[in-house]
Order: structure tokens, then C-alpha cells, then sequence
């Protein structure tokens, strides 16, 4: 079965469906979330640093750090004596890889994401991973549509204002 992770409005939390049933995501004033799990698994917490692009998930035992790396490098993390590999999430895809074996396949969703394939090996990090994700693609989705983002230039007026000052540098130029 997916595991599916919505973000809520802001940030402030969301929640996580995995087939042990739907579990809550609330924010802490310190930055992480804690993503409810399975009476006798309990909690985890995940953080989303944006500025480090860094990916943190604890559970009782268990810390892995994914930091994530330029489009043309590897993004790869240890978890239990394995390295996985992080493909680019800039399309939509979600894919983590260890060597040649897919472990998790998803993709990206207008409130968070769907993995629809995960790996008994990361079982025991789903949820946080999955919403670990999900904060991530709207952390990259933000950027893109940043106020002082080039491509943006000139559009506060408007698209009316944007079209006409483009056409008025072209004849200046």
C-alpha cells in the first residue's frame, strides 16, 4: 500500500496514511514535526532546515540526515549499514535508489506526496520519510515562486505590467 503525507496550510502540521492507518503531524515551536505512529512503534520527529537543504528524521534508535546535494551530484544517506541514493526531486519524481534496486518510488502531489513503493528496508522511517518529503517538495515549490526570484522580475504590477515592461527594455535595447 502508499504511503501518502499531506502538508497542512502553513506548515503547521498534516498527516501521514500508511495501511496501519492515519496518523497525525503536529509542528513544535523548536522546527520539527512529530509524526504519530502505531501505539506500540510511537512517534517520530522530522526536521526540513530549507537554507541547508537538510532532511533530519529521529525515531527512538534511529537519526538519519539526508543532505540534499546540487541536481548534477549524489544525494545519498546511511540507514542501517546501507548507502541510498536520492534522485532530483525538481520534476516531480520521487526515487531512492540503493545501487541499482529502487526502494522508494512516488511522486509528488499539490499538498504533499505519494509514495507509492516503499522497500521493507525503510519501513521503519515511512512516515517520517514521507512527510520529511512532502515538507521538502513544498520547500522547493516556495523558492521557485520567491518574491526576489529573477524570472519574477517586474510582475508585482501584475501580468498586464510585466508583459509591458518587457516590451519596453526591448526598446530600449
Amino acid at each position: 500500500m502508499a504511503v501518502i503525507a499531506k502538508v497542512g496550510l502553513l506548515e503547521h502540521g498534516g498527516k501521514v496514511r500508511t495501511k496501519e492507518g492515519i496518523f497525525e503531524v503536529t509542528r513544535g515551536t523548536d522546527g520539527w514535526y512529530t509524526v504519530g505512529g502505531p501505539g506500540a512503534e510511537g512517534p517520530g520527529r522530522v526536521r526540513y532546515d530549507d537554507e541547508r537543504e537538510l532532511l533530519e528524521i529521529e525515531r527512538p534508535g534511529v537519526a538519519v540526515s539526508i543532505h540534499f546535494r546540487p541536481e548534477l551530484e549524489r544525494t545519498t544517506f546511511m540507514f542501517r549499514g546501507h548507502t541510498y541514493e536520492v534522485a532530483t526531486m525538481d520534476f516531480g519524481n520521487i526515487s531512492i535508489r540503493e545501487g541499482s534496486r529502487p526502494v522508494v518510488q512516488g511522486h509528488v502531489t499539490v499538498s504533499g506526496d505519494k509514495l507509492r513503493t516503499v522497500a521493507p528496508d525503510l519501513l521503519p522511517i515511512e512516515r517520517e520519510l514521507a512527510f520529511g518529503l512532502a515538507v521538502r517538495s513544498s520547500a522547493i515549490d516556495s523558492d521557485s515562486w520567491d518574491e526576489e526570484h529573477p524570472f519574477l522580475e517586474g510582475i508585482e504590477e501584475g501580468a498586464e505590467g510585466a508583459v509591458l515592461d518587457e516590451e519596453t527594455k526591448h526598446e530600449k535595447a
